[in-house]
Parts: C-alpha cells; structure tokens; sequence
C-alpha cells in the first residue's frame, strides 16, 4: 500500500513537470515568433550586402523603392516594375515569394534590377530593429527600414 502511494505522487509529479516544460517556451522563440508579425507593413529600401559589401540604393530617379507586407500574405511594392504577389514567412525565420506578377518597364540602374531579380530567390528574414533583412543567399541580402 506505502508502495502504491509513492507510485502515484511520483507519476503525478512526473505529469505535472512534463506540462510545465512542454509549456515554456525560450526567449527566442518568442522573439522570431513577435518578428513574423513585426514584418507587416511598409519597408524602404536602403540596398543590398552581397560578399561582405554594402551596395547603398542611390534614388537614381526611378523614385522610392519600397515593399508593403501585409498580414494576409499579399505584397506590393516598386522597384524598377511595379511588384504585387503573395508571400509566406514563418516563426523560424523563413519567407518565401509565392507568386509575383510586374510591369515590364527596363531600367539602366543594374543594381536596381539587380535587386528587383533577388526577390524572386529570397528565403529568409531577419529584424534588428526597423530594418529588415530579406536574404537571397546564406549571406547576402536585401535591406530595407522602416
């Protein structure tokens, strides 16, 4: 009988640690998961870092480059074309164009259409503050701000 009860308490006890710990979650799942939705909204380009170099985004003209997020999984933004499709990111840090549709418009700014073409292959984010990091490669991304 003395047996039974210490088997009980400790099953209990048991059960009640495992909750508890299923139930935490760390500071940083917390932190990308806040992210996802910190995404939305309108994001200024400022350039782009490929092999270690930043490319600042001089307005040559073709006027403020910018993407909008929005909540439902739509963008929009201008680039040399005019951009609008859909989107998807999640808690690990992942985003990904699904689908893209633009004007044809040539511009003679190689690095902005450059930047234009990344973001088709774009496969991750990352936040620090307001600006925004939308990586096409493990290192190199395009960076926007708030």
């Amino acid at each position: 009988m003395k047996n039974w009860f210490f088997l009980v308490i400790g099953i209990g006890m048991l059960l009640m640690t495992s909750l508890v710990v299923m139930s935490c979650r760390s500071d940083d799942e917390k932190d990308i998961e806040q992210n996802v939705s910190a995404l939305y909204g309108r994001w200024v380009l400022q350039g782009y870092v490929s092999k270690g170099n930043f490319i600042s985004y001089e307005n040559s003209g073709a006027g403020e480059c910018y993407l909008i997020l929005e909540k439902d999984g739509k963008f929009n933004g201008q680039f040399c074309n005019q951009l609008q499709g859909e989107y998807s990111s999640n808690k690990k840090g992942e985003f990904h164009i699904l689908s893209c549709f633009s004007t044809q418009v040539w511009s003679t700014d190689s690095d902005l259409m450059f930047m234009e073409d990344q973001i088709m292959i774009i496969r991750s984010f990352e936040l620090e503050g307001n600006d925004l990091r939308l990586y096409y490669s493990t290192n190199d991304y395009l960076k926007f701000s708030r």
